[in-house]
């Protein structure tokens, strides 16, 4: 099936700067010779891709250019908390998902420096997760828009065609799914696995309008007054599970189980990003196209409805990695030339053909 990126049906305004064209500044530090012979561990938390071969497909592809690397891939269950744990010693692998509660002042700790943010930012985009002191640390292996992941044929199936705009909306739109497909659920959280619960934060800067929220909500006492971006975000949560909209038992409920059951036109919608639509899609037997992503249902204060695109989990070396040249050209080839973030329903982190979303 042809690749596109899944985005909703709602005009967007997008807080990220990826729509310049392409430019031919020089990578991050690699190596520079394509005859290097090592072997490298290669750790992530894409067991999806374990599973299903691609990742040695990916492999098998990079081997054409650097045939004398080999690549030894390992992908984890509950991947923060195990490579967090690994990372107590110096053998975390060579290439490693920087987990996400790294904190930017252990960087230079754990990781290698692929060269200077400020002439990487050239070339790449979303590369603040993982900059510190000028330095940068980690590529994003992909570029996601947040917003809620949505089954249309569920919605279509309770009468609503078309994205809601305000939260009132939203959760309206859920009581009637609720009372005309009583087997569904509205809302599946995620709540137990916890790392999903981090999407609905991620709503703050669009439903702010303002990329630079962070700043302004670091100066404020008052961060959840009614009528506030984290008010209105957390309140759509709670007055969701207040009403009986979402899944049943939350603390026990389960990541593949709820995109199995969306796959199964059993989920409304869930809060999460691009990256988890073609997971879904790839359990569906037809109808693929009616998973995509819409916006937060709140127009900022200018009236405009935007989504929030940022980088994924990036790429990093492990600095005791005996093997530093062969680490950074896998690096380098998984987001420069590998098709990591269209297979996961994202868009690179290169800075290339100016996207337009409408």
């Amino acid at each position: 099936m042809k690749k596109r990126y899944i985005f909703g049906s709602a005009a967007l305004a997008l807080l990220a700067t990826i729509t310049l064209a392409a430019c031919g500044s020089k990578t991050s530090s690699s190596g520079t010779g394509k005859n290097i012979k090592a072997t490298i561990t290669f750790v992530d938390q894409k067991t999806d891709m374990h599973s299903n071969g691609m990742w040695k497909k990916y492999i098998a592809q990079f081997n054409k250019e650097y045939p004398n690397i080999t690549v030894k891939e390992q992908a984890l269950n509950n991947y923060d908390q195990t490579e967090q744990t690994r990372m107590s010693s110096k053998n975390f692998g060579d290439v490693i998902a920087i987990p996400a509660a790294v904190a930017p002042k252990d960087y230079p700790n754990f990781f290698s420096s692929l060269g200077k943010t400020k002439d990487l930012e050239k070339k790449y985009t979303s590369l603040q997760d993982r900059t510190y002191k000028g330095e940068q640390y980690g590529l994003p292996s992909e570029v996601n828009a947040n917003g809620f992941v949505v089954n249309w044929n569920v919605f279509k199936k309770a009468g609503i065609d078309k994205w809601p705009t305000t939260t009132d909306e939203f959760i309206q739109d859920l009581k009637t799914i609720k009372t005309k497909e009583p087997d569904v659920t509205p809302l599946y959280t995620n709540y137990a696995c916890g790392w999903a619960l981090v999407d609905w934060d991620f709503q703050r800067s669009s439903v702010a309008g303002d990329p630079n929220f962070d700043l302004a909500l670091a100066k404020t006492d008052k961060p959840f007054t009614a009528g506030q971006p984290m008010y209105t975000i957390y309140n759509t949560l709670y007055t969701a599970a207040k009403d009986g909209l979402i899944n049943h038992d939350p603390t026990t409920d389960d990541w593949n189980t709820s995109v199995s059951q969306m796959a199964q036109n059993k989920v409304g919608v869930m809060m999460l990003a691009t990256w988890a639509v073609p997971q879904v899609q790839a359990q569906m037997s037809s109808n693929k196209d009616a998973i995509n992503v819409e916006p937060f249902p709140q127009k900022a204060p200018d009236g405009k409805t935007y989504m929030l695109v940022g980088g994924d989990y990036n790429w990093g070396v492990n600095k005791n990695s005996k093997n530093q040249e062969a680490a950074k050209d896998w690096v380098n080839w998984l987001v420069d030339k590998s098709d990591f973030a269209k297979d996961n329903g994202g868009m690179t982190a290169m800075k290339i053909n100016p996207i337009q979303l409408t």
